[in-house]
Order: structure tokens, then sequence, then C-alpha cells
């Protein structure tokens, strides 16, 4: 054996559990079958035969780790209507459309409380002081014992919270200095920031609900848009809207704008 099949011999030795596979007597088997002992031709095969062989095992290797029960991820989402879930520590989240979270299946129940975030979620977490309840989003992060929240990163450039009960801590991803709100208050980080800033909602969406008051049918296509990942678009532009909906339906509240402001709304994925 040259140096450089003793190199691969040995690495594919360094790779793989014990009892697992015995390499040694898989290359004598092989070697036997195929007529390569001690012959000059069979080197180059030989080699192939080791560098096949590593790549499978490597190859076996990487996909054992990435269907291990540790590794597993439980996804809860929702698209054209909020869902609401029970999370296995009983606490209950609310998906908002086009919306979710995920968390590590085995590592929630036994290790820690931790979900991360895409979009606009509520959430109403069980108070348990030896498992913090955290929250990550693209932008921000929440940490919680047990309150009543909502978080909203449905904005590209955005995060907001919006605490209902209880107390949480708010502060940008990767910050150690944030804000915390308590029942009533609400904070939101625009990117770049450092900071999260304590605010009112700007917009007209608070707790599932839409409040239009005399307001351009721009400015409520572009809110609804936003808050249902679609783009809509009308056929005309100088009609105001004065309407209460809640956060339910797209279609039924696109319906009842086409007939109140008689236009026509097209939606855009």
């Amino acid at each position: 054996m040259n140096e450089l099949e003793e190199k691969c011999l040995r690495f594919v030795l360094r790779h793989y559990q014990k009892n697992k596979l015995d390499t040694r007597q898989a290359l004598k088997v092989f070697k036997e079958k195929h007529g390569v002992v001690g012959r000059a031709g069979g080197k180059n095969r030989y080699f192939l035969f080791l560098s096949g062989l590593a790549a499978a095992i490597l190859l076996a290797f990487i996909v054992w780790v990435g269907i291990s029960p540790e590794k597993q991820w439980t996804e809860l989402a929702a698209y054209e209507h909020a869902v609401k879930y029970q999370l296995p520590d009983s606490s209950v989240v609310t998906v908002y459309p086009y919306s979710s979270i995920c968390f590590r299946t085995k590592d929630y129940a036994d290790v820690c409380r931790e979900v991360k975030l895409t979009g606009k979620v509520g959430f109403m977490i069980k108070r348990d002081c030896t498992r913090p309840f955290k929250v990550i989003g693209k932008l921000a992060e929440v940490q919680v014992l047990g309150t009543c929240f909502v978080m909203d990163e449905s904005r590209a450039d955005t995060a907001w919270v919006q605490v209902e009960s209880g107390k949480v801590r708010f502060s940008v991803l990767g910050q150690s200095e944030g804000v915390e709100l308590l029942a009533g208050m609400e904070a939101q980080v625009v990117k770049g920031q450092h900071v999260p800033q304590i605010v009112h909602r700007p917009d007209s969406v608070k707790k599932g609900s839409f409040v239009f008051e005399n307001t351009p049918l721009p400015k409520v296509l572009a809110e609804l848009s936003r808050y249902y990942g679609v783009k809509l678009v009308a056929d005309r532009t100088d009609k105001r809207l004065t309407a209460n909906f809640d956060a339910h339906s797209l279609d039924e509240i696109i319906e009842i704008i086409e007939k109140v402001l008689k236009v026509h709304i097209k939606k855009q994925v």
C-alpha cells in the first residue's frame, strides 16, 4: 500500500464509529472478490474503492445528523387566516396570516422554551420561572416568564411588540441593552437601531382588527397588503374609506370595500 492509499484508509477509520462498520474486513472482502491483491493494475481500483467508501460513509453520517430526533424542528404556520396553536408547555400562540414560528421539538420540551418567529404572532405564555420563554426574530428578541403579548416583524425593517399583560424584556437581536415593557406598553425597533424605542402603535392594526377613518384607499390597501403578505391594487385611487374590520378573511374585506366604494381590487401574490 502506497502513502496515498494509507492516508485514505486512515481517513476512513478516523471518521467512522467502532462496531458501526468493519472497514478492514470490508477491504479484505473487496480485494479477494476482485482479485486486486498483489496486482500492479489494482492500485487505481483500490484507491477508487477507498475514496468511494469514505464518501459513502460520510454521506450516511450527514444524513443521520439531518434526521436525528435532536435536530428535528416543529413549524407552526398560518396562511390566509390566523390560526391558534398550543405549545408543548400549554402556552398558546396565535399565528397571523403568512406568519410562522418554529422550535426544536425535543429541546423545547426538555431544555429551553425558545421559538424563532417570522411575521406576526400573538403569545399567551404559561409562567415557568425555571425556563424563561424567548422569541427570536430577524431584528429583535423578547424574553418573558409568563405574559400575553404580540410580536410583529411582518415589515422588513421594523420589529414591534405590544404587551397585553405581564412584563417582557425587548431588545435588538445580539444586543445586551433592552427595554422592559409592562401591560399596555408598546415598543419598536427599526433596522439599524441598537436600542428599542417605546412608542404608540402608528398604524391601524391592533388586536386583530382594522380601523379606518376617512382613510385614502391607497393607504388602506397598503396596510392590508402588509398584514396579509400580498399586493393589492385598485382600479381607482381617489376613494376614501371609513370602516372597521376583523382581521380574518382578506377576501371578505376586499368584497366589502369593492361594494362600498364601487371599485375593483386585484390581489397579487
